[in-house]
């Protein structure tokens, strides 16, 4: 009997209260908040109901999506670690897999469309009868264009700061007296993932909780609160995944080999 030992390391992103605080005057911070207080004045200003405010959300689930389909992407070749394939472990192609998850993406926005329609849609259902109404009446009529955008462009830019120059933004943030982030960019199609899926689900139970608090008591107060909360999960989760504490964890794995 014979034992094989390797070791790896693994790391572990861990809540650092200290620096996720300072990490709230951070401008990548400061321009979330931003974009995420732009649907206040729809409520007030443009009388957007539950359903409009719930479709600006589905559809920032999309601009999430977009930008992480592009960082698998134009990942380099053999930096998304494996995926199982008929029990064997393969190395996940950036093109391969960026193809699949606009596929399996497509699938979940999909199904969670028909959710949010059968249940918020309301008058809506009788005017919106396509694609092509939903853009023109809903998307441009309400000016949901316009918050939409701005969450375009701010996560598009944390994707280039963070993602595609994190060496140079890091010098910028320490000229600045900025806090630093501790988390390196996903590097394997798991975490990236998973990332992305843990970020819209604790969104979106947020939401539609507050969706419902707003047809039971039918006031412009719950669509408020909606985006409150929906700011705070969303701030929360980008103080986490860009102002934690990176701990790296050493493993051994062990395999014992008959002789």
């Amino acid at each position: 009997m014979s034992d094989t030992r390797t070791a790896s390391d693994r790391n572990v992103i861990q809540f650092d209260s200290a620096q996720m605080l300072r990490g709230l005057g951070h401008p990548s911070t400061l321009l979330l908040l931003a974009a995420n207080a732009l649907p206040i004045v729809g409520v007030l200003f443009w009388h957007w109901d539950v359903f409009v405010l719930l479709a600006l959300y589905w559809m920032e689930t999309a601009v999430i999506g977009f930008w992480m389909i592009v960082r698998i992407a134009i990942a380099p070749p053999g930096s998304l670690g494996n995926v199982e394939v008929n029990g064997r472990p393969v190395a996940a192609g950036s093109l391969f897999m960026a193809a699949f998850f606009v596929v399996h993406a497509g699938m979940f926005m999909g199904v969670h469309m028909v959710f949010l329609w059968s249940l918020f849609s309301g008058a809506w259902s009788r005017i919106v009868h396509g694609p092509a109404d939903f853009f023109r009446i809903l998307v441009i009529g309400t000016g949901l264009w316009v918050p939409l955008l701005v969450l375009f462009i701010v996560r598009g830019a944390s994707f280039l700061f963070h993602v595609l120059k994190p060496e140079s933004i890091e010098r910028i943030e320490r000229s600045l007296n900025l806090p630093v982030s501790s988390v390196p960019p996903a590097d394997d199609v798991n975490t990236i993932i998973s990332a992305f899926y843990g970020r819209v689900i604790i969104m979106h139970m947020t939401i539609i909780f507050s969706a419902f608090l707003s047809l039971i008591f039918g006031s412009i107060t719950p669509l408020i609160i909606m985006v409150v909360l929906k700011t705070i999960a969303d701030v929360g989760l980008h103080l986490a995944f860009d102002f934690g504490k990176l701990q790296k964890i050493s493993q051994t794995a062990l395999t014992a080999k008959s002789t």
